[in-house]
């Protein structure tokens, strides 16, 4: 039997997404008031931006008890939908359905990995669903293929109509995945809920220009690094020369990529020699090559040297009339190269004043977001910057307004604890595993470091696909404190690859 969390939250009708506040987080009166105001005066702007008319009038924003599809589908994110990382990633959302939920599945499954979750993390029975990998010929969005497959479709119209009512619970709140919100709805009669915000609201929070400007009007020019949108090659080739003379590093980014797909960064130097038409053509040129469309405009902005950290802030935001949005933990992100890959996460270790005010900027961040209709899984990304964490500025970079590499593995410690704090957690996100090796194979390695149901510690796979693909290793590290999290995480990895590892490192490891 999973734990679920002890204290009442917004997500407390369903059991597999378990909400525990990070504590002594508010807002007074003054900030309240201010915020407001913002989200009035940026939907007057944009009056469409939480309209879900269009997919009928039994779709809405939110979440119930109702038995639930979940599915992970990369393929609307700019530059982020490459199908090796799509399906090495897509099983990750299991993580969060419960019993008499679904899942979407692209491809080749994995049932030992679906027993896996079932039996011994103890997650419930879960219908899996499979449908075609996307092809040239194919529809290209996960939603779009389920709607063409007839095996994987009829038995989501069976539930709707059964219980007369379905959640829909995406990775992130796309066009596509409201739009198949809204064929279930016309198809059954049920009512469905998305847990996610409406989609013209998730792009927007998604983009970092349009974050870049909440940022700056909520909590000011300070609290993000010197950013700048640019319209054209001229105006790209004047911006980044004028930013060359004051700063070291300059990055480009494409404001709707993510995990740092979207990042370019070129030294100061190298802008500096090259005459402006040569840097426009080079940058551009590059720009091609990350898969860019030409389309403007385009973030230029700083990029933060001596960065000391990259944290994190989870959260969940439940609907406007609900409650307050929950500010569920502060992480350090490990990041794999210069543009920012993810590849793991661990809470905060930045002193408790630090961590406490990024928390309090990202809930004013998170309530703006619920006066404007947001809801469901959102995170904020900063880094700290300079050699002191307790008096550094924190720079807001980036919004993930979906679920992610850290919230993921997060609310799955929560339903196998109780609360993710009562244990050390390490999120271990790698690549270049070879040989292959199947799931039997990789837990029978891991021996006596695997967790089990009823455990507290151990080492939990996140997903299969890399472990069988040879592309990598996707983990969960749980112990007493962060050093023997980080022990046990090194132990494992060598026995995921085959490697020998001494008797000490074993026993050591928790």
């Amino acid at each position: 039997m999973v734990a679920t969390t002890k204290r009442p939250s917004p997500a407390s009708t369903r059991p597999s997404l378990p909400v525990v506040e990070f504590p002594g987080i508010g807002l007074d009166a003054a900030q309240s008031k201010r915020i407001a105001a913002i989200a009035r005066r940026m939907l007057a702007d944009e009056p469409t931006l939480t309209s879900t008319r269009m997919f009928g009038d039994k779709v809405s924003a939110g979440v119930d008890e109702a038995p639930a599809l979940f599915f992970e589908d990369h393929t609307e994110i700019a530059l982020y939908a490459q199908p090796a990382a799509d399906l090495a990633l897509q099983y990750r959302i299991l993580m969060l359905a419960g019993d008499e939920d679904m899942v979407l599945i692209s491809g080749r499954r994995s049932e030992h990995f679906e027993r896996y979750c079932r039996n011994t993390l103890g997650l419930g029975n879960v219908t899996v669903l499979g449908v075609p990998s996307s092809s040239a010929r194919s529809h290209p969005t996960l939603p779009e293929r389920c709607a063409a497959t007839p095996d994987a479709q009829e038995p989501i119209i069976e539930v709707a109509r059964k219980h007369c009512r379905l959640n829909l619970i995406p990775y992130i709140g796309t066009r596509h995945a409201w739009r198949f919100a809204g064929l279930i709805a016309e198809r059954t009669g049920a009512r469905i809920k998305v847990a996610a915000p409406p989609p013209q609201l998730t792009q927007r929070v998604n983009d970092k220009l349009w974050f870049a400007r909440c940022v700056k009007e909520l909590l000011g020019p300070k609290a993000l690094p010197p950013s700048y949108c640019t319209f054209g090659p001229v105006g790209l080739a004047g911006r980044l020369a004028a930013l060359a003379r004051r700063f070291e590093r300059i990055v480009i980014k494409i404001p709707d990529s993510a995990g740092g797909a979207g990042n370019l960064i070129f030294p100061s130097d190298l802008i500096r020699r090259l005459p402006p038409e040569a840097l426009s053509r080079r940058v551009l040129r590059l720009l091609a090559r990350r898969g860019w469309n030409g389309g403007f405009p385009l973030l230029v902005g700083a990029w933060d040297c001596k960065v000391l950290a990259s944290p994190s802030v989870q959260i969940w935001i439940p609907s406007r009339d609900d409650s307050r949005p929950v500010v569920e933990g502060v992480f350090d992100q490990s990041l794999g190269d210069e543009e920012g890959t993810f590849v793991g996460a661990m809470p905060s270790e930045l002193p408790e004043s630090l961590r406490s005010r990024l928390a309090g900027e990202a809930l004013q961040l998170a309530c703006l977001f619920q006066q404007m209709g947001y809801f469901g899984r959102c995170s904020f990304d900063a880094v700290i910057a300079g050699n002191d964490g307790a008096t550094d500025q924190p720079h807001w970079i980036e919004c993930n307004g979906r679920w992610g590499g850290t919230s993921i593995p997060m609310t799955l410690a929560n339903r196998l604890l109780g609360d993710w704090k009562r244990r050390a957690l390490l999120i271990v996100q790698r690549t270049g595993l070879s040989p292959p090796c199947d799931l039997a194979t990789a837990l029978g390695r891991l021996g006596p470091l695997a967790f089990r149901d009823r455990s507290e510690e151990g080492i939990v796979i996140l997903t299969p696909g890399g472990l069988e693909t040879g592309r990598g290793m996707h983990f969960m590290s749980l112990a007493g404190s962060q050093e023997a999290a980080h022990r046990q995480a090194r132990t494992a990895e060598a026995l995921l690859r085959g490697e020998p590892t001494d008797g000490r490192a074993d026993s050591n490891a928790r």
